[in-house]
């Protein structure tokens, strides 16, 4: 008899009972999905906390001055070296960068007519747009003029739009007050800032980097990062980059350096792999019933077909081939019980995505383990019914009622 013999004898043999195969898959069902949701949540979690906490722009890594210690290791005064828009070309050149942002930053109180409000103010360069792939809905960006003339112009978000300008089908053009100063309106943006990380209700205000810097008194450029153009590569590119401003800027005293996250990214790595291994250990217990119960239903069905095995030793059915026919009916059962299992995690996942933050993703290497898991429990808990079934003698097996 083959195997695809044994499979089919096997489905029907399922078939013929199919609340008691339904009743004994249970464990099976809700202990494969309740391990594949456990982990699915796991790594959504991971996913978005590590986009949150390590990610806040794709493929970039911040750069900032580091002051050498003194021998003595006392407190020195130091201070911060003077970034130009020169030394952001030279940066652009550096091997394996794709862009750079450099921005400064400021609150300041907006009026248009009687609304008024404190607004976030983002210094940028003509290159922040296409380095930060700014969706502009309205008007234009800057140009590279209103950095170098500091020209009166800003731009807006949506949420600073429709806070200040409320109905207006246009608002390119317009007259703004900030800080007891003109300014035109020349473009409205989708801001990248998440809402639940903004600072004012009012929205975000772009502005050129040079104005800025004249307005508040403070650096032109204040915040440096580079993207990196390969993903894999990113600590590599920024250290690269680092260096070349550290060279460029002829320090003595100090470097530039990046933030290294990767301990941070593994202490959390290993926070969240421990804690899904725990909870999904625990609802492993249920895929362990589930074994039992297998076990348990093949024994009565072992007792049930003794004359039937009697029957196929008595026309030359060898030990292992009764073995292997019991074999494949519990895995059957386990793998059948295993895919059920899935189909619920999917829904189960989906649920949980609709109804939580975190978006739960389950994937193909959890699902194949899943699956093939549920396979070897059929193995294991099949193992003592298959071997009662292959020893029975087929005198006593054709005697037995």
């Amino acid at each position: 008899m083959s195997i695809w013999e044994s499979f089919k004898i096997a489905l029907s043999s399922i078939w013929s009972h199919k609340i008691r195969a339904i009743l004994t898959m249970l464990g099976i069902i809700i202990g494969v999905a309740a391990v594949i949701i456990i982990v699915a949540i796991g790594q959504g979690a991971k996913k978005q906390m590590t986009e949150e906490l390590f990610s806040t722009d794709k493929n970039a890594i911040d750069i900032y001055y580091e002051p050498l210690p003194t021998e003595d290791e006392s407190e020195m005064f130091w201070e911060e070296p003077e970034l130009t828009a020169a030394d952001v070309e030279k940066l652009a050149e550096v091997p394996g960068v794709d862009a750079v942002i450099a921005t400064n930053s400021g609150w300041g109180p907006m009026i248009y007519n009687d609304v008024q409000g404190e607004m976030e103010i983002t210094g940028v360069g003509p290159e922040y747009f296409s380095a930060k792939n700014l969706q502009i809905v309205e008007g234009r960006a800057f140009y590279p003029v209103d950095n170098e003339g500091r020209n009166r112009v800003v731009m807006i978000d949506e949420v600073a739009r429709d806070k200040f300008f409320g109905n207006s089908e246009d608002v390119i053009g317009e007259i703004v007050d900030v800080n007891n100063n003109p300014y035109k309106v020349v473009g409205v943006f989708t801001s990248l800032i998440p809402e639940q990380y903004r600072h004012s209700e009012y929205g975000e205000m772009l502005m050129p980097r040079g104005l800025i810097s004249m307005m508040f008194g403070n650096r032109e450029i204040e915040k440096l990062s580079v993207i990196a153009s390969d993903p894999e590569k990113i600590a590599e590119t920024g250290i690269l980059a680092a260096d070349t401003l550290t060279q460029l800027k002829k320090l003595e005293d100090g470097m530039y350096t990046t933030y290294d996250f990767t301990e941070y990214e593994q202490e959390l790595d290993t926070v969240i792999t421990l804690m899904t291994l725990f909870i999904g250990s625990i609802a492993g217990i249920s895929l362990l019933v589930g074994g039992i119960g297998v076990m348990n239903i093949m024994l009565v069905s072992v007792t049930e077909r003794t004359r039937e095995i009697g029957l196929r030793k008595a026309l030359g059915a060898t030990r292992g081939k009764i073995l292997l026919q019991f074999l494949i009916e519990s895995v059957t059962l386990t793998t059948l019980g295993g895919l059920l299992g899935l189909g619920l995690a999917i829904i189960g996942t989906q649920i949980i995505s609709q109804l939580s933050p975190i978006t739960a993703t389950i994937s193909p290497v959890i699902v194949l383990i899943g699956i093939v898991f549920s396979a070897f429990i059929g193995i294991i808990f099949g193992i003592l019914p298959a071997n009662n079934a292959s020893k029975l003698s087929p005198i006593d097996a054709l005697r037995y009622e």
